[in-house]
């Protein structure tokens, strides 16, 4: 095992967050770039069927990944002085290919018995292909961990924020230019993911010293070990992968493909908070992985609880500027859009919940993973009951509404499990300045867009400038008065010099 410094990883997982925060904030510009040619070019049904495929897609990469975005550290940890890494990045890759490739036969299968309707109309060809980029889009995620192993983030930034989108974003204008209005969409997808491929594979090869692959030999012990170890995690991705995309599903069945390509495209803008979170994961995965590892469970809770606050206090500005510019920006992507605005405000409070306080999983996964499976399940099931109930009086409202209600339960239940499982409970006054600097900042959002909304885009920038104003100042008296400790303390120290010099 190799040594370990004795340095925080608070710091880290900041600077880590700082970095891809920079990444998604490019791509958020990419992906409103995208979700501007889809909805002006293409309309709301096409745009439904691209985003029923895209869910698919996801959430089979998700099953096909077996849960390496999570245990991948832990085996180059254990396997570093053993075995060279990339072997035991081969193996990895090897049960990523098989699992991934067995989801998208069977999908596939199921998408050419499937009415035609099912798949997009004229598009069901393209929709097909999409679903092969499975395999890739799994291995892409695979090698992108990998070089975050060893505490470099500017590759998946490159990859995710700037080639994938940028590829999709040309050939979506080209395939409409020549015609190719009903398969656009889905090529779109697929050169993004053949390009972030290939970027990929350039990556892998700058953070790893070259080692010659033909003393690899597949190690069918270690296959089945790691195969066996993966299944607990994988029940908790699967259950989350399906729970997480199951509205856009109830969507389209009830209200229809153009209902579903409105609310898609709501839950598309509310994305850039759930990213907020996702860029605090590349350094906050490996180093709750190694606290939990180090130390009693129960020792994770203050470190984990302050890392949830740090991405809360992200969250909340970007909560407030969809509240101010969400309906200038649906009315902007095409006619009939703006509806979708009670279902991004919905959604977009869903993903703060999830974002903040879903941090508590990763113990929970690490912990516990067949309870944290169950967890999800449990909610899984209300979702669908909440989101049956609440659909014919609200419409994509009541659907949007019961995502809320179950990822705002499934936080509480998490809690709750927790605190009694170790007997170590994080006070809900950890987070109540942050949560009421929010509030008053969405106060002044609303209050300022409703006394601006005669003069559009400016009545928009006010609503915009009194949210945050509101917000930056109710905080800045909640860090004087209160002085909280901003930076996540108490995790295990970072790993020494040893893995950096992998790069």
């Amino acid at each position: 095992m190799t040594s370990r410094a004795a340095r925080d990883t608070g710091p880290l997982v900041v600077r880590g967050a700082l970095s891809s925060g920079l990444g998604f904030l490019v791509r958020f510009g990419a992906r409103f770039l995208f979700l501007l040619v889809a909805g002006r070019l293409y309309g709301g049904s096409l745009f439904g069927a691209y985003s029923l495929t895209a869910a698919t897609v996801e959430a089979a990469v998700i099953g096909g990944g077996l849960s390496t975005k999570w245990m991948l550290f832990k085996w180059l940890d254990e396997e570093n002085t053993k075995r060279p890494t990339l072997h035991t990045l081969l193996d990895a890759a090897l049960l990523v290919l098989l699992a991934s490739t067995a989801i998208a036969g069977f999908l596939v299968a199921g998408a050419l018995a499937a009415p035609t309707a099912l798949i997009g109309g004229g598009a069901s060809g393209a929709a097909i292909a999409m679903l092969l980029m499975i395999p890739l889009q799994a291995l892409i995620e695979l090698l992108l961990a990998a070089t975050r192993w060893t505490e470099t983030m500017r590759h998946e930034l490159v990859a995710k924020n700037l080639i994938q989108p940028y590829a999709g974003i040309l050939v979506a204008v080209g395939a409409y230019a020549c015609g190719w209005r009903g398969e656009g969409l889905f090529l779109s997808y697929i050169a993004g993911t053949l390009a972030s491929l290939a970027y990929s594979f350039l990556a892998l090869r700058r953070c790893f010293p070259p080692i010659g692959l033909s003393g690899y030999r597949i190690d069918r012990n270690g296959l089945g070990g790691k195969l066996r170890a993966v299944v607990p995690t994988l029940s908790v991705d699967a259950s989350d992968a399906l729970y997480s995309r199951l509205d856009i599903y109830v969507v389209a069945a009830l209200l229809g493909q153009h209902s579903a390509g409105v609310y898609a495209m709501a839950r598309q803008l509310s994305v850039p908070i759930r990213q907020i979170r996702q860029a605090f994961d590349g350094m906050l995965v490996p180093v709750v992985a190694r606290t939990v590892a180090g130390r009693d469970h129960a020792g994770a809770a203050v470190p984990v609880a302050g890392a949830a606050r740090l991405i809360l206090l992200a969250q909340l500005p970007a909560l407030i500027l969809l509240a101010a510019i969400g309906l200038p920006l649906l009315r902007l992507v095409g006619s009939g859009f703006d509806a979708g605005f009670p279902a991004l405000m919905l959604l977009a409070a869903a993903e703060t919940i999830q974002g903040a306080f879903g941090t508590s999983e990763l113990v929970l996964i690490y912990a516990l993973p067949k309870m944290a499976a169950a967890l999800t399940l449990s909610f899984t099931l209300l979702c669908i009951a909440l989101a049956l109930a609440l659909e014919r009086p609200f419409g994509l409202s009541g659907i949007a509404l019961a995502v809320l209600l179950g990822y705002g339960g499934r936080a509480a239940a998490r809690r709750i499990l927790l605190g009694r499982r170790f007997s170590r409970q994080v006070g809900i006054g950890y987070w109540a300045g942050p949560a009421l600097c929010g509030i008053g900042g969405l106060v002044a959002a609303f209050l300022a867009a409703d006394a601006g909304r005669p003069r559009g885009t400016f009545g928009a920038a006010l609503a915009a400038a009194a949210g945050l104003s509101a917000y930056a100042g109710l905080l800045w008296l909640w860090v004087r008065i209160g002085r909280p400790a901003l930076v996540p303390q108490g995790f295990h120290p970072a790993l020494g010099p040893e893995r950096r010099s992998a790069r």
